[in-house]
C-alpha cells in the first residue's frame, strides 16, 4: 500500500509539527534499491544526538550495519511486501550508544520520486520477536569476531556492508572508512580488478577463489577466498558472505623452497666439485656438479645406484649411516669408470628439517686423483732419501714414515704410522743423558709453536737392534694451503750418528790424552826447575866448608818455592768444585767492586776507567759471587798488564731479552791473530812467564754461569772481552 501526497506544502506542515522522530529515505533506484537519507526533523535529530547536516550525509545502511545481513533482508522484504512495516530495532546514536525504538515505517510518492517514510518512538518495553533478533545479531556477531578468519558482509555490487574484528586487526583499516564502499577500490590492485567487478557485474560471484589483497599499509598478503551469497526468494542475491585464510607464509615458504630448490641446482651444478644425495635407504638420489660433464659422464653413472653396490667398503657404509644418525663424516673412496680409476674425498652432512627427522645426507665431494697421484709421486721421492722421514699432524700422530725411518728407529712402517712422539717405547734421552719426555720432542715443539728445529741430539731405544741409537733431528712446520699460520704437519728428517758420536767420543779422549800429557809436561817445567836450583843450592852446601853460607842461599830457595805454591794455588783454584752457595747479585755491583779492588795498580799505569750500564733494570744474576768478583779481577788486571804506559779501561754493560753483556774494552797493546786462537789453552800465555791457567780458570768460571766468553783483539789497538751472562 503507497500513500500519495500531491500537496508539498501540507506535508511540510505535517511534517514540522510531528512531535515524534521522523527519517524520510528517497529510493534513489528502486531496482538497485539505492537509499539516501532526504529529510529528518528535530526530534530525530534529538534522538541520535545529530545535527540535521550531520545526518543528512551519513549513508543510510550505517544506521543498520549491526543487523544480520539476513535480518535486514526480511525487514526490507516485508516493507517493500505490505507497503509498511511496524518493528522494533535498535538504533546507533551519535556515540554508538544503541537506542530501541518502534519503527513504523511505509512507503510514499511524491510525483515520481519513491519515499520511504519512517517514524520512530523511544521503546522500553521489548517483544519476544526483538529480543529474539538481538539475540540472534549478538551470537552471530559474537561467532564472527572470534574467527581468526577475515570475514566480509558484501552486498551484490561489492560494497562493505560489515566485517568482523579479525579482518579490521589486518587490513589496517576501521569499518568506518570502507563501510558501503565497494571493497575493490581499496585492497585489489588494479591489472586484478577488471577480472573481480567483471564477476560481480554479472552476478557470477566464484565460490573459491585466491588472489593477493593490499593492506593498508602496502603490504600484500595472499589470501584464500570461500564466497557464500545470500539470495530473496526470486534468487536475486541480497549479500555476499566472504570468508579467507590468510596463506601468505605458506605461499611464500613454497616460492621460496623452490626458488631454493632452483638455485641449489644452480650452484650445485655450477660447483667443480660434485655434489650427491643419498637416503635413508643408502641410495644415491641427485648428483650434480661440473665434473660430471667435464669427464665426459652422466649422473646415471650414479644415480638410483646403492652405496653397497658402488663401494664394496664396509667403513663407507659405517660413515654413511654415520651421517644419516645426525652426525658429520668425511670419508675417501675412488671408483673405476671406463678403465680409469678416480679418487674422491667426501664430507657427508644430514639434511634435517624442523622436525628433527633425517631424510637425507648431502655429500660434497672433490677429485683427489691428482693429488692421490702426487702422493704416489712424492712417497717415491720419500723413500729415495738417505734420512729418515716421518710426517705427523696436529695431534703428534705418525701419518707417514719412510722407508729409511723405519731403519734408522727399528720399527716396521705399519707400526710408525700411529705411533707419536709421546710413546714411551722410544725411551728417549737428550745429550746430557737426562730423560728426553716426549713434550719436549722439537715435533711436538714446531707443532706448538711453529718454530724449525735444527741439529737435535737424540738417544732413542731400536727395537730391532735391541739398543739405544743416537739420531740427528731437524723438523719444520707445514702450512695449510693459502695460509700462513695454521699447521696442518710437522715434517722431521733424521739420520742415525751413533757411529760420528762413538767417534767423537774417541777423539775427545785422544785430546783429553794429549791435554794430560801437556799438562803433566806443564808440571813437571813448572816444579822441576825451582826443585833443581833448590836442589842444587842444598848440595852446594852440603859439600862446602862454610855450614854458615846456606843463611844467604835462604832469600833465593824462598823465591823458588813460592813459585811453587803459586802455581799449585792455580791448579786448585782451576780444579774447585761447585759447592759454593748460590746467590743472586748485581753484575754492576760486582763489576765497581772489582774497578775499586785495583785502583792502586790502575793510578800506577795512569789508566783512565769508565763503567758503562746501558740497561734500565738491575742486572741480577745466579752466581757464586766470590767467583764472578775474581773473574772480573783477573780480567781488568790483564787489561792494566797490557797498557803499561797508560790508556783507557772501559766495562760496558748491554742488556739482551733475558742475557746481560759485559764488554771489558782495554787500549793496550792488543794480541795478534796466531796467539789469540790458543787462548784459554793451558800454558800458553801472552805474557813472558805466563801459565795459561788464569784465562784457563776465567774460561771455568763463565762455564759454570752457563755463559759465554769471546775474544777479539787488534794489535797496537787494544782488546775486547765479552762475557754472555744469563739474567735470573
Amino acid at each position: 500500500m503507497k500513500t500519495v501526497v500531491n500537496e508539498p506544502s501540507l506535508f511540510e506542515h505535517m511534517f514540522k509539527n510531528l512531535a515524534f522522530p521522523v527519517l524520510i529515505y528517497e529510493i534513489a533506484d528502486e531496482n538497485l534499491r539505492e537509499y539516501r537519507i532526504f529529510e529528518v526533523n528535530e526530534a530525530a535529530c534529538t534522538l541520535l544526538k545529530y545535527s540535521k547536516e550531520e545526518l543528512l550525509s551519513r549513508e543510510v545502511l550505517s544506521l543498520y550495519s549491526h543487523l544480520t545481513p539476513k535480518a535486514l533482508g526480511t525487514v526490507k522484504e516485508l516493507l517493500f511486501t505490505d507497503g509498511k512495516i511496524c518493528t522494533v530495532l535498535d538504533l546507533p546514536d551519535r556515540h554508538e550508544k544503541m537506542i530501541t525504538v518502534e519503527v513504523n515505517a511505509s512507503l510514499m510518492s511524491i510525483g515520481n520520486q519513491s519515499f520511504i517514510f519512517c517514524m520512530l518512538k523511544e521503546f522500553s518495553t521489548r517483544h519476544c520477536h526483538h529480543d529474539a533478533l538481538e539475540e540472534e545479531n549478538h551470537y552471530l556477531r559474537t561467532v564472527i569476531d572470534t574467527t581468526q578468519s577475515f570475514v566480509l558482509i558484501l552486498d551484490k555490487d561489492g560494497r562493505i556492508n560489515n566485517w568482523n574484528q579479525y579482518t579490521e586487526r589486518m587490513s589496517g583499516y576501521s569499518l568506518e572508512e570502507v563501510q558501503y564502499k565497494k571493497f575493490w577500490d581499496f585492497f585489489i590492485d588494479n591489472m586484478e580488478k577488471q577480472r573481480i567487478v567483471k564477476n560481480y557485474l554479472s552476478g557470477k560471484i566464484p565460490t573459491e577463489y585466491e588472489n593477493f589483497w593490499r593492506m593498508k599499509n602496502g603490504e600484500k598478503r595472499f589470501i584464500k577466498w570461500k564466497s557464500k551469497t545470500v539470495e530473496d526468494p526470486e534468487g536475486n542475491i541480497q549479500f555476499v558472505l566472504a570468508t579467507g585464510v590468510d596463506i601468505t607464509d605458506t605461499v611464500l615458504s613454497f616460492k621460496e623452497l623452490e626458488k631454493s630448490r632452483e638455485k641449489y641446482k644452480a650452484l650445485v651444478s655450477s660447483m667443480q666439485d660434485i655434489v650427491i644425495t643419498i637416503d635413508t635407504s643408502f641410495k644415491i638420489t641427485s648428483v650434480h656438479g661440473k665434473w660430471i660433464k667435464s669427464n665426459g659422464f652422466n649422473s646415471e653413472v650414479f644415480e638410483g645406484k646403492s652405496v653397497h653396490d658402488l663401494f664394496n667398503d664396509s667403513r663407507i657404509q659405517q660413515e654413511v649411516q654415520r651421517a644419516l644418525s645426525g652426525k658429520s663424516a668425511e670419508i675417501e673412496w675412488d671408483i673405476e669408470i671406463n678403465g680409469k680409476s678416480h679418487y674422491f674425498h667426501s664430507v657427508l652432512s644430514p639434511i634435517i628439517l624442523n622436525n628433527n627427522v633425517i631424510k637425507e645426507v648431502v655429500g660434497v665431494t672433490r677429485d683427489i686423483t691428482e693429488k692421490k697421484n702426487l702422493e704416489e709421486h712424492h712417497k717415491r721421492i720419500y723413500e729415495a732419501l738417505t734420512s729418515g722421514m716421518i710426517l705427523q699432524d696436529t695431534t703428534g700422530k705418525i701419518v707417514y714414515a719412510n722407508k729409511n725411518a723405519s731403519e734408522i728407529l727399528g720399527y716396521s712402517e705399519q707400526v710408525l704410522v700411529n705411533m707419536t712422539s709421546l710413546n714411551v717405547e722410544w725411551d728417549a734421552e737428550n745429550g746430557s743423558g737426562d730423560p728426553f719426555k716426549g713434550e719436549e720432542h722439537p715435533a711436538m715443539k714446531t707443532l706448538e709453536t711453529g718454530e724449525e728445529f735444527s741439529n737435535i741430539e737424540m738417544f732413542v731405544f731400536n727395537p730391532r737392534k735391541d739398543e739405544k741409537r743416537w739420531i740427528l733431528v731437524d723438523t719444520r712446520a707445514i702450512y695449510e694451503a693459502g695460509s700462513s699460520n695454521k699447521i696442518e704437519y710437522v715434517l722431521s728428517t733424521f739420520h742415525d750418528i751413533t757411529e760420528k758420536k762413538e767417534m767423537d767420543q774417541i777423539m775427545q779422549q785422544s785430546q783429553k790424552l794429549a791435554l794430560i800429557g801437556r799438562l803433566a809436561s806443564g808440571v813437571v817445567h813448572e816444579i822441576r826447575n825451582p826443585l833443581t836450583s833448590i836442589m842444587g843450592l842444598l848440595k852446594f852446601v852440603e859439600e862446602g866448608q862454610d855450614q854458615n853460607k846456606i843463611f844467604d842461599y835462604l832469600p833465593v830457595m824462598k823465591m823458588e818455592l813460592e813459585q811453587i805454591n803459586r802455581f799449585t794455588n792455580e791448579f786448585i783454584e782451576l780444579s774447585y768444585s761447585n759447592e759454593y752457595n748460590w746467590t743472586v747479585a748485581d753484575i754492576d755491583s760486582i763489576i765497581r767492586y772489582s774497578v775499586n779492588s785495583l785502583q792502586s795498580e790502575i793510578a800506577d799505569h795512569n789508566i783512565k776507567t769508565l763503567i758503562e750500564n746501558n740497561c734500565n733494570k738491575n742486572l741480577l744474576v745466579k752466581c757464586i759471587e766470590p767467583h764472578l768478583k775474581l773473574l772480573f779481577i783477573n780480567l781488568f788486571k790483564n787489561s792494566i798488564e797490557a797498557m803499561p804506559y797508560g790508556g783507557s779501561l772501559t766495562a760496558k754493560m748491554e742488556c739482551m731479552e733475558d742475557k746481560v753483556l759485559v764488554s771489558v774494552i782495554d787500549t793496550g797493546k792488543g794480541i795478534s791473530p796466531e796467539r789469540l786462537k790458543h787462548l784459554c789453552e793451558p800454558y800458553y800465555s801472552t805474557k813472558e812467564k805466563g801459565t795459561g791457567l788464569g784465562l784457563m780458570r776465567s774460561l771455568k768460571v763463565v762455564h759454570d754461569h752457563n755463559g759465554k766468553i769471546d775474544f777479539s783483539s787488534e794489535e797496537g789497538k787494544g782488546t775486547v772481552v765479552t762475557i754472555e751472562l744469563p739474567l735470573n
